[in-house]
């Protein structure tokens, strides 16, 4: 009887499981739909100008207009190679004051997409190859499906993208409406 019961719970929980994985996957879409150009478009132009700049402008930022504590941020390192941290937490106060956020949901979510999930002394943190020519798309999604799963960034959310080699857009990434 107890096995009858299980298997009718679990039956009838099926459908809601299989729901909330397509509502992740529509609004994963939705984000990319509304940012990956953006974000591809300041990566090009930080690999295209790394060959001329200092290594330590090779980054990207992408984060919240609204909280800007939660991001992930990647490096070209030098160019073969990126590392790519998420916000964790650790670094919103001083080290002399005690840490005051943990994000235990993101390190499921972001664990998921590989980064670690050690937030005791910095960032949640991947780091990969990049092919030559790099997969900018590839790069776009991880960023973005990063903020998704791990801080709920959804379309219609400022997201601010920022690098100092990549100061503004290009204007390729022309909105549709």
């Amino acid at each position: 009887m107890l096995a009858r019961a299980f298997a009718v719970v679990a039956a009838l929980l099926a459908p809601t499981a299989a729901g909330a994985e397509d509502d992740a996957a529509a609004t994963l879409r939705d984000l990319l739909a509304q940012y990956r150009c953006p974000v591809v478009d300041r990566l090009e132009q930080i690999y295209n100008a790394a060959p001329h700049s200092h290594p330590q402008n090779l980054f990207l930022i992408a984060y919240f207009a609204a909280r800007p504590h939660d991001y992930v941020q990647c490096v070209f390192d030098p160019l073969t190679y990126m590392f790519c941290e998420a916000a964790s937490g650790f670094y919103d106060n001083v080290a002399s004051e005690p840490r005051t956020r943990h994000l235990p949901a993101s390190v499921v979510a972001l664990a998921h997409l590989g980064f670690s999930t050690d937030d005791s002394e910095g960032n949640f943190q991947i780091g990969f190859e990049v092919k030559d020519p790099p997969d900018f798309n590839a790069i776009a999604d991880l960023i973005l499906q990063a903020l998704h799963d791990g801080f709920d960034a959804r379309a219609g959310v400022t997201l601010l993208i920022e690098g100092p080699l990549a100061p503004r857009p290009t204007g390729k990434c022309v909105a549709v409406s």
